[in-house]
């Protein structure tokens, strides 16, 4: 018996120590999947958490950023961070990054501007750094950093080139600048080339849109093509447009018509009717500063008016001038401005243009390779071949008359 017992008794402590080395393996084994399931998930609540941040940020900042400048914008956001950081038991806005820029729409991607005045895209990367772990720590691991980022548009109203009740280009351009700071520099342009409508908005070719193109509520942009770019914000602007006021005034009895004399050529610049301004044969008429009142416009066969100081042209019915063009000799946009109440007005004389243009009533066609500098606000714009625009942001046309759209997040 005393034999068989030390037979017996062997294994069984070997059974003991297999027994303890299995325990302490599963304990290490339970603390890895502790770590998983608590470490891991605290660290998806906390990343849920900065994206919410960041998302509140980004927002709030791009909502500054349609009445007032980047400095405020930053404020803003970083006042919204720090509202969700406290009931997070943390405040680290030094942690926090926020840029400003645009919106690639194409490329879905956010690119910083030099000129934060042009900035209508709001980065904001939300960050939580040494956030401590529970279980992890066993392991070596005892905090966590966590950040996300998110980019909201807040563009502001829509000022420039108008189609009231719609627009269709092609291959056009356009971009931005500011007369009262000097002449157009492609290198210095802005980004406020916008297209704006109060209806739908249609797209065809090889375009470059330097700035935000935005529909009518509950009206669609249609591009044709994938050649074709906008920098800026695609949306809708409120369901009400109203369009800039006009009024002629005395214009029709107070003017400066009996100082219009014969054109270079020699011959009366009058069609039928005293009123109707119409000649052609690539002749010129110069004209002086002040206030025009015509009937209608008429330039055929390159004939040219020159207008060599400030003037206003108040023309009541249509302007046809694809056959001719109208120089403005100071190439200043505010020294030209026509207000037209009729249907149809057509430029396309090949000269460029310099000034603004308001026919709330017409069909405003503009073609062939001219460039267009100032302000366009017609009924439905039609912008064919490779017509260029810069948009003068210092122009009364410029100033909005609507408010601007809320901000959104695209990223």
């Amino acid at each position: 018996m005393r034999n068989s017992n030390i037979l017996f008794s062997y294994p069984l402590n070997r059974r003991r120590g297999a027994v303890v080395v299995l325990v302490v393996a599963s304990l290490v084994t339970l603390l890895m999947c502790a770590a998983l399931a608590v470490d891991v998930g605290y660290i998806c609540a906390l990343t849920a958490e900065q994206q919410n941040n960041a998302d509140a940020a980004a927002l709030g900042g791009a909502c500054e950023l349609r009445v007032a400048d980047t400095d405020v914008a930053r404020d803003r956001a970083l006042e919204l961070l720090a509202l969700n950081q406290v009931p997070q038991k943390y405040l680290s806005l030094d942690d926090q990054i926020i840029e400003f820029g645009w919106w690639d729409t194409v490329t879905q991607t956010f690119n910083e501007v030099d000129d934060l005045d042009d900035a209508f895209a709001v980065r904001v990367r939300a960050a939580r750094n040494n956030a401590n772990l529970f279980f992890a720590q066993v392991m070596g691991h005892h905090t966590t950093d966590v950040s996300r980022s998110a980019v909201a548009l807040g563009s502001k109203p829509c000022g420039g080139i108008w189609g009231l009740e719609g627009i269709r280009f092609g291959s056009i351009q356009t971009d931005s600048f500011d007369s009262t700071e000097g002449t157009y520099g492609r290198a210095t342009a802005g980004h406020q080339g916008n297209l704006c409508s109060g209806r739908g908005i249609e797209g065809d070719g090889s375009f470059l849109v330097d700035g935000d193109v935005m529909t009518g509520y509950g009206y669609q942009l249609l591009i044709d093509g994938i050649s074709g770019q906008i920098t800026g914000l695609t949306t809708s602007t409120i369901p009400e447009v109203t369009p800039p006021p006009y009024d002629f005034g005395s214009a029709a009895v107070i003017n400066n018509n009996a100082t219009i004399g014969l054109t270079d050529g020699g011959r009366l610049p009058w069609g039928r009717g005293t009123l109707n301004l119409s000649f052609g044969s690539r002749d010129n008429l110069t004209l002086g500063g002040g206030t025009y009142y015509f009937n209608s416009i008429t330039l055929t066969g390159g004939a040219k008016i020159t207008v060599t100081a400030p003037a206003t042209f108040y023309v009541v019915g249509n302007i046809s001038a694809s056959g001719g063009s109208l120089l403005n000799s100071s190439q200043d946009p505010g020294d030209l401005s026509i207000i037209s109440t009729g249907k149809e007005v057509k430029f396309g004389g090949g000269v460029d243009f310099y000034g603004s243009i308001l026919a709330p009533l017409a069909e405003v066609t503009l073609s062939g390779n001219a460039e267009y500098f100032g302000a366009l606000v017609g009924r439905v714009l039609t912008l064919n071949g490779n017509t260029t625009i810069h948009v003068d942001e210092s122009l009364p046309l410029n100033q909005p008359w609507f408010e601007a759209p809320p901000p959104i997040l695209v990223q």
